[in-house]
């Protein structure tokens, strides 16, 4: 089952992404997902709640998020990871971050979740 979802050149904040996350993580058979919020203005404040919650689609085998021009600053971004790392059948990822503020502070924690997905083939981060 595939799910598509695009939501750009929107004003959404952040603040109900957490829960976006949890409620996407009721599909239990989806093993497609694609979610772009490109140009809005996230700030990563629910980013790990949101990781989380994708987190529990356990059937994903190919994910594709697109943060890309928000305000994301990463301070969530170690918590994002290992959500994701808990989808142990992804063999294809693409996560788009570019033109945000990130800081870094938070990579380390975002590698380590991120490595748990051991089934990965193919993977493709743009920061």
């Amino acid at each position: 089952t595939s799910l598509v979802l695009i939501f750009p050149l929107n004003q959404i904040t952040g603040e109900q992404l957490g829960g976006f996350g949890e409620g996407i993580g009721h599909c239990s058979q989806l093993t497609s997902l694609k979610l772009s919020f490109s140009h809005n203005r996230l700030t990563g404040e629910q980013l790990g709640g949101f990781g989380e919650g994708i987190g529990h689609c356990s059937q994903l085998t190919s994910l594709v998020l697109i943060f890309s021009n928000n305000q994301l600053t990463g301070e969530q971004l170690g918590g994002f990871g290992e959500g994701i790392g808990h989808c142990s059948q992804l063999t294809s990822l693409v996560l788009i971050f570019s033109n945000n503020q990130l800081t870094g502070e938070q990579l380390g924690g975002f590698g380590e979740g991120i490595g748990n997905c051991s089934q990965l083939t193919s993977l493709v981060l743009i920061f």
